[in-house]
This record gives C-alpha cells, sequence and structure tokens, in this order.
C-alpha cells in the first residue's frame, strides 16, 4: 500500500531586538531649578509646558520588516504619574497632562505641572507592541525623573550646542559635526574652567547601556576624530544609522573634582539620524533613437532634490542600470555606475535605479568574523550597502 507523507513547514523568526528611550522635545529642559524666595520654577511648566516622547523602536533581525521607530503601532499605552509611593494612572480628564493617542508621535506627552525639591515628580510609560510576523507582544516601559534644583545653591545647567535630535543628510551635510558642552552657573558659561568642571562622554548602545568615549582610541571609536574636554568631534558617515551621544558633567565650586560623575550630575544627550531625503535622479547621454550600426552607448547618471545636481552622488548612492529587451518580459541588471557603458538592443527599455550605499561599516571575515585590517593594521571600512 502507498502512503502519504505530511509535514508543515513554518519560518522561524528570529525575535524582535526592541527598545526605547525618553527624549525632551523642544528647548524646555527636563530638569527645574526651583528658588524658594521668590517661589518661582525655570522653567515653569505651568508657562511653557515640558514636552517628552517615548521613543519605541524595534528592529527585525531578518528584514522582513521594516525597523525602526514603531510609535504609530503601540497598544496598550499608559503614563503614569509618580509622586513619592503613589503611582497614579494619567486619564484624558488630567488638566496636568496632555498625551498624543495616534500617528507617529503617539505616546508624547506635554507636561503642565511643576515638580519638586523634595518630592521630584518621576513618570512612567508603558505600551505593548505586536509582532506582526509571530503576534508576539512586546512590552516597552520606561521611566524618567524630574529633578529640581534648590536655587539658593549655585546648581550648574549642562548644555549642548546640539539639538536633542539631528538630522545629517550625507549627500548635502558636512561629514564632521562637533559638539561642544556649556556650563552656565549664575548665567555665565564656566566649561572652559577645568579646575571646576570636567566632562564625561558616552556613547548609548542599543541596549540603551552607555559605553564610555575616553580618549578617542577605544575599540569602537571608530567615528571619534577628537575629545578636547567639553568638545566631541566626530565623522558622522560612521555613526551607522543613528548613534546617540550622552555628556555628564562633574562640577565642583571648591576645584575638588571626582574622577567620575555623580548618580545626580548634570546630563544632557543628541542623537543624530542619518537620512537621505528623496531624490530625483535622470541620465544624459540616451537619445530616443540610435545610429545604425550601434552596439554600445554610455548613459550618464545624475541626481537631483531641491537644491540642484548633487555633486559626487555615487559617494552615497549605487547606480543601477537595469535593460528589457523586446523579447523579455522582465527588466534585468546590466551595469552599475554612474557612467557604464550598455550594451544596445533596438528596441530595448532602460531603467535606472537608485539606491542608498548606506553607511561606512566595519569589514568581517565570513570564516572566523574577525575584524579585517591592512598591513598597517587600519582596520578596513566599506559601506553597507556596496
Amino acid at each position: 500500500m502507498i502512503t502519504t507523507r505530511k509535514k508543515r513547514l513554518d519560518v522561524n523568526y528570529t525575535p524582535l531586538q526592541c527598545s526605547g528611550d525618553i527624549e525632551t522635545v523642544g528647548s524646555v529642559p527636563d530638569r527645574q531649578i526651583y528658588s524658594a524666595d521668590t517661589k518661582e520654577y525655570i522653567p515653569d511648566y505651568t508657562l511653557t509646558p515640558l514636552v517628552l516622547f517615548p521613543r519605541c523602536n524595534a528592529t527585525d533581525p531578518d528584514q522582513y520588516t521594516k525597523s525602526g521607530v514603531v510609535n504609530a503601532s503601540l497598544t496598550n499605552m499608559k503614563w503614569y504619574e509618580i509622586l513619592g509611593t503613589k503611582r497614579t494612572l494619567i486619564d484624558s480628564g488630567d488638566a496636568n497632562y496632555e498625551i498624543t493617542n495616534e500617528g507617529d508621535a503617539k505616546g508624547q506627552i506635554k507636561i503642565k505641572r511643576n515638580s519638586s525639591v523634595t518630592t521630584p515628580l518621576a513618570l512612567e510609560f508603558y505600551a505593548e507592541y505586536v509582532d506582526t510576523r509571530t503576534n508576539q507582544v512586546f512590552p516597552f516601559r520606561m521611566s524618567t525623573v524630574i529633578p529640581v534644583s534648590d536655587a539658593t545653591l549655585p546648581s550648574p545647567v549642562l548644555k549642548l550646542d546640539s539639538p536633542s535630535s539631528v538630522i545629517w543628510n550625507p549627500l548635502r551635510n558636512p561629514l564632521t559635526r562637533t559638539i561642544k558642552a556649556f556650563v552656565f552657573v549664575g548665567g555665565s558659561d564656566i566649561a572652559s574652567d577645568k579646575q571646576k568642571c570636567k566632562f564625561f562622554w558616552y556613547r548609548k548602545l542599543d541596549t540603551g547601556a552607555l559605553e564610555a568615549i575616553t580618549d578617542g582610541n577605544g575599540d569602537n571609536d571608530w567615528e571619534v576624530d577628537s575629545i578636547d574636554h567639553n568638545t566631541l568631534t566626530i565623522n558622522q558617515d560612521y555613526i551607522g544609522d543613528e548613534q546617540t551621544y550622552v555628556c555628564k558633567l562633574a562640577y565642583a565650586a571648591d576645584g575638588n573634582l571626582p574622577g567620575s560623575p555623580s548618580d545626580n550630575a548634570p546630563v544632557v544627550s543628541t542623537t543624530i539620524r542619518r537620512r537621505i531625503p528623496d531624490v530625483e535622479a535622470d541620465w544624459k547621454g540616451v537619445p530616443s533613437q540610435l545610429p545604425g550600426g550601434t552596439t554600445k552607448f554610455t548613459p550618464e547618471a545624475f541626481v537631483m532634490d531641491g537644491m540642484g545636481i548633487i555633486p559626487n552622488a555615487d559617494e552615497w548612492l549605487r547606480f543601477v542600470w537595469n535593460v528589457k529587451s523586446p523579447y523579455s518580459q522582465s527588466y534585468s541588471r546590466q551595469a552599475i555606475g554612474v557612467k557604464p557603458t550598455i550594451t544596445f538592443i533596438p528596441g530595448m527599455m532602460l531603467e535606472l535605479e537608485v539606491q542608498d550605499r548606506g553607511p561606512q561599516a566595519i569589514l568581517i571575515d565570513d570564516t572566523d568574523g574577525t575584524v579585517l585590517q591592512d598591513a598597517d593594521g587600519n582596520v578596513l571600512f566599506d559601506r553597507i550597502n556596496n
């Protein structure tokens, strides 16, 4: 007797890698100063609210789904107010808060009340994200505290000259970015005073942990050009798709600086995101009719944005030329480059595809996973989509 065997085959998806962070939106800081003499807050959130955004990221290692910010798809979203040991769910009727409940800014909260010196206001965010591949639920839970400094004591205010979120367009913006820290005490910038101020620089990892950047010569300091006290200089081509930099301050009015920042040290951050905007691709050197006997021709590609033709675009973009002969139902790749040589077939269709070559990445040996180096011991890099 002949039997039939059946077996179900499924995809074994790699779990999503999820991370989150609460960011300050706008110029109003998430730290206040209170004067008991005047009973005034600086800034006063009842006049200029604080805006926080819980950025939720989900990365698909298998690249079946698009990776990035997933706030618009969050479910079961909640914000809690925590004062001391009391934890209270913030509802839509609470006049002290305004929560965005849909769109890309979903989860953003506007805080219209002040914190306290003795009982700082804490906020906790919770939401869930459903993996569309497996229906697995990933929870996001983040919290932050809004500290208040007593104005009767000299309290340093740490700031960066780089916003909390920066978009870097490699097609137009410089490779090098200088991030400078300032320390204001009594309205004066004292950041240059190395006897009273010491700065600690970090990069935030995908796990949320902070990795110290000491002298720019660490194992992962590929993008760091230099560190000079309160100034960090980086090459943005080596930050990947995005990178967050954190600066902490150790301050001592008496000049007795500690070797590391305290748990409540002033801290600020900036996140740099690599984004190539929409561009328009075109070519020249391709007439509608070619002379008889032509076997090859050489088109030249170029791309334009709102500012005009982009110079040296092939440094960042890959130009893929596809052709379809009159005898074929589909396109096939024939060449890559700005100005390739194309084989001419009468009646053919020509297609130009422009792709992002991606940021620089370390070259790894496929066999043993070691980092590739040249003869002088320098680490080798190439673009992710080269």
